[in-house]
């Protein structure tokens, strides 16, 4: 496994081998797109995302209060293998592995297709998980291209999962009728909440109890092309980065893990997508950090 040998996010990452089996914060790099079903590039993401807080432009210290400083074990990049099979079983292995030993894990893909097997290994808490997906798209196509995997059916996947016992959307913005019939079909275990519905603050997912587990998936195209211009399919009418960072902050739920997907270097404007994901990585692990006893 790779490992970095920057301290990004001012410090807020450790490679060193004893904070990493003790720190209960870990990243991982996801860096595989071989399910996006139109452009590639988001395998490019993991370092950049790492290396976006690096340097004088940024403190260690979240919004809230909580300094992160080499707090946050940096796990390295898993790297492909050599079919998506191979791929997401090695992903599921290792989050298993992860979420046994009582980690709190934070993945950048990667295409949203790595949230599957990472979801996926949550089975081993045995324990009734919700998971929350940040969008611009519902991602409900049984199959796409004859793709059951495709990075556009994560969600479909998802529900049949008998561990998962919710599934609550934020952002949609394209919902047609064939994702809609599945929607249907899943109706009393999926909510969904349209962009076009939300002109300030995100829902604070009351029907969620406190302290449930929550697994959060993060597509940064959920964000208006504004903020997150970097991505392979750009969906004006999305939310803003104060919504996105609040709704962060202002969480009721027992974090228990996250992704940030589909950031594609190849598309970004000065970096601004990668710093965008780091910001939202970097508030959530603050989160997260609180919840966790030192």
């Amino acid at each position: 496994m790779k490992q970095s040998s920057k301290l990004p996010l001012a410090g807020c990452l450790t490679t060193d081998r004893e904070k990493q089996k003790s720190s209960p914060l870990v990243f991982v790099g996801l860096p595989d797109d071989s399910k996006s079903a139109y452009r590639k590039g988001t395998a490019k993401a993991p370092p950049l995302i790492r290396s976006a807080y690096d340097g004088d432009c940024h403190n260690s210290t979240t919004e809230t209060g909580v300094d992160l400083f080499g707090r946050v074990a940096d796990l390295g990049d898993l790297p492909s293998q050599g079919s998506w099979d191979e791929t997401a079983e090695s992903y599921r292995e290792f989050a298993t592995e992860l979420f046994k030993s009582g980690k709190t894990p934070f993945f950048a893909g990667g295409d949203h297709a790595v949230t599957v097997p990472i979801v996926d290994a949550l089975a081993v808490l045995n324990e009734p998980v919700h998971f929350v997906q940040i969008d611009a798209h519902p991602d409900l196509y049984p199959e796409f291209d004859g793709d059951r995997y495709s990075n556009a059916c994560v969600a479909a996947r998802i529900l049949e999962m008998e561990h998962i016992v919710s599934v609550t959307q934020i952002g949609i913005r394209t919902l047609n009728p064939l994702q809609q019939e599945i929607a249907d079909q899943y109706r009393d275990r999926l909510e969904i909440h349209y962009a076009r519905e939300l002109m300030s603050e995100l829902p604070r997912l009351q029907d969620i109890a406190e302290d449930a587990a929550i697994y959060l998936s993060l597509d940064i195209d959920g964000l208006d092309p504004a903020y997150a211009p970097g991505v392979s399919y750009p969906e004006p009418g999305g939310l803003t980065t104060r919504q996105v960072l609040n709704f962060l902050q202002n969480g009721h739920w027992k974090l228990i893990g996250m992704d940030v997907v589909e950031v594609n270097p190849e598309l970004d404007v000065n970096n601004l997508t990668a710093i965008l994901a780091g910001k939202i990585f970097h508030e959530a692990m603050g989160y997260a950090s609180k919840q966790i006893k030192y």
